[in-house]
């Protein structure tokens, strides 16, 4: 079979990739061909196409439509990214390509764009921004206070979550009921980065990686949160620990710890039920009950006196020897063979990754003929069959 060149428009690609700082490597790591050629591609002097394949690739790296890669730059929605100041935490001497970092910040920005063009055409008023202020020098505990009547996170209500991904949802939809937008960047190791926030003054956005437990994620979007209070746009991976080099995000992970699981609640627990000491046992009940994870808990419990220094250290090393042995017996049991398999929710994969007003609107959009099962699933990157049960269980809402 004669080989068939894709004639895409070569400057719109270079264009693309200046644009999102995506760099030559990284194409030729996701696509699997030498930089050399990626090179070539990008060239508008160079006579060398990729094959139809091979820009469908491309594409997929890229997060753009195919066609996109054969119009105009002029006619292609890709804005240049806001610059996000970098508190992330890496190992000494990692030289890391940024590359996937600027296509999940790109990917927040198309959701973000998609959403306010679609409640545009649509006639749906949008959720009006709405920030409170506060003062430069308040304490973690008068922000966590602030974040919980402002946002209105009852702790009643959250008692009641019978999981942590319910909880996760509860939280990410009272923040989004004050206009700030929510949603799931995918592609990234959460070592890598676990989140981000972008802050502007009329639709500031949290981003949450989406390969994150729900505890996890339930406390990046309060992590994310206080830089949207403090009017910051950042990039964020050390989560819970107070030992960050970055004193932002010492204070940003002692306000999300104050919020998820008060101090004044921990006490009134611990003199309710007369708790003198803690086992492991314990901490993961106290977990369940506030719907967090087992490390956010043994921080609280240290932040609080309730621990020493060695107790805390014991526990978490204990906490994260077990989560490494988890994750190494399953492997090998999928490696031979005698892996539980699991049944994957589609539907509620998207719903959890999708922001909760996106969700809403294309229900709306999907009931009123404004979209077609095809564009919900386009949109999603779901199959279409998964369409009917995603839209009943936001029709729940």
């Amino acid at each position: 079979m004669a080989r068939v060149d894709a004639n895409i428009n070569k400057e719109t690609l270079e264009f693309i990739c200046s644009q999102i700082g995506v760099s030559v490597s990284f194409l030729s790591q996701r696509t699997g061909h030498t930089e050399e050629r990626v090179s070539a591609w990008l060239d508008i002097t160079s006579n060398e196409y990729p094959t139809i394949n091979q820009a469908k690739a491309i594409a997929k790296v890229l997060k753009v439509p195919f066609a996109g890669l054969y119009m105009s730059k002029e006619k292609l929605p890709v804005k240049q990214l806001p610059p996000l100041r970098n508190l992330r935490r890496l190992p000494d001497g990692l030289i890391y390509d940024d590359s996937i970092i600027n296509l999940a910040v790109a990917e927040l920005i198309r959701y973000h764009d998609f959403l306010t063009a679609t409640e545009s055409d649509m006639d749906i008023e949008a959720s009006q921004l709405s920030l409170p202020t506060i003062s430069g020098n308040a304490s973690a505990v008068e922000y966590a206070r602030l974040i919980r009547t402002f946002f209105e996170i009852k702790l009643d209500e959250q008692f009641k979550k019978t999981s942590s991904r319910q909880f996760y949802l509860y939280v990410r939809q009272k923040i989004e009921m004050k206009g700030i937008f929510v949603h799931c960047f995918t592609g990234v190791d959460v070592e890598v980065a676990r989140g981000i926030s972008i802050y502007n003054d009329t639709a500031p956005i949290i981003g949450i990686n989406d390969n994150d437990r729900y505890p996890a994620k339930t406390f990046s979007i309060i992590h994310e949160l206080v830089h949207i209070l403090k009017r910051q746009s950042t990039l964020c991976n050390e989560m819970v620990s107070s030992f960050s080099s970055f004193e932002e995000e010492v204070f940003c992970n002692a306000v999300a710890g104050e919020t998820l699981v008060p101090a004044s609640s921990l006490n009134a627990f611990f003199a309710a039920n007369n708790i003198t000491s803690l086992s492991m046992n314990e901490i993961t009940a106290l977990a369940s009950r506030y719907s967090v994870s087992k490390e956010v808990v043994i921080r609280r419990l240290f932040d609080t006196q309730r621990f020493t220094q060695d107790e805390y250290d014991t526990f978490a090393d204990e906490i994260r020897r077990d989560f490494l042995q988890q994750r190494e017996t399953e492997k090998i049991a999928r490696a031979e063979g005698r892996g539980q398999k699991i049944v994957k929710n589609v539907s509620r994969e998207a719903i959890d990754k999708t922001s909760p007003t996106i969700c809403k609107v294309l229900l709306t959009g999907y009931s009123d003929g404004f979209f077609s099962k095809q564009d919900v699933s386009g949109l999603l990157g779901i199959k279409e069959r998964h369409i009917p049960k995603f839209l009943s269980e936001v029709a729940k809402w």
